[in-house]
């Protein structure tokens, strides 16, 4: 199944890879990304799509994308220049694609292991298992 996503697409140099984050509430990433920094008041999970920052096993963003490990994005965004930086978790790193990186809504193909976001509401709902009576 191909979808109509809108995902944050980052490459901190010309020669770099591209790092991916996806959004699931473009209304609610467009606010987040206009509030100056230091005070943002809307949390991250109200619009990210999935907790996870994702690669091209091809160059750029064609191909199959693969969850970036954490010794990688520890290395492209707190290597380097940045060793003395003191927050070097997976959310200062989807707060660096997103402030700095190019939303593009594109067609993805979703395969049924992708969840989008399933604390708002995504997920498999199984009707009529384990009910009393049946």
């Amino acid at each position: 199944m191909t979808q109509d996503l809108l995902a944050v697409i980052y490459r901190p140099s010309e020669h770099e890879d591209q790092y991916i984050v996806f959004i699931s509430d473009e209304d609610e990433f467009k606010q987040w990304r206009e509030q100056p920094e230091g005070q943002k008041s809307i949390a991250l999970a109200r619009f990210i799509g999935n907790f996870n920052i994702y690669k091209s096993n091809m160059s750029g963003h064609t191909g199959m994308l693969a969850p970036v490990s954490k010794q990688e994005y520890e290395n492209a965004f707190f290597g380097g220049n940045n060793k003395n930086v003191k927050d070097k978790s997976q959310e200062a790193a989807i707060k660096i694609i997103l402030q700095n990186g190019t939303p593009q809504k594109k067609q993805f193909k979703v395969d049924g292991q992708s969840d989008l976001n399933p604390s708002r509401g995504g997920g498999e709902v199984k009707v009529g298992a384990n009910q009393p009576g049946r």
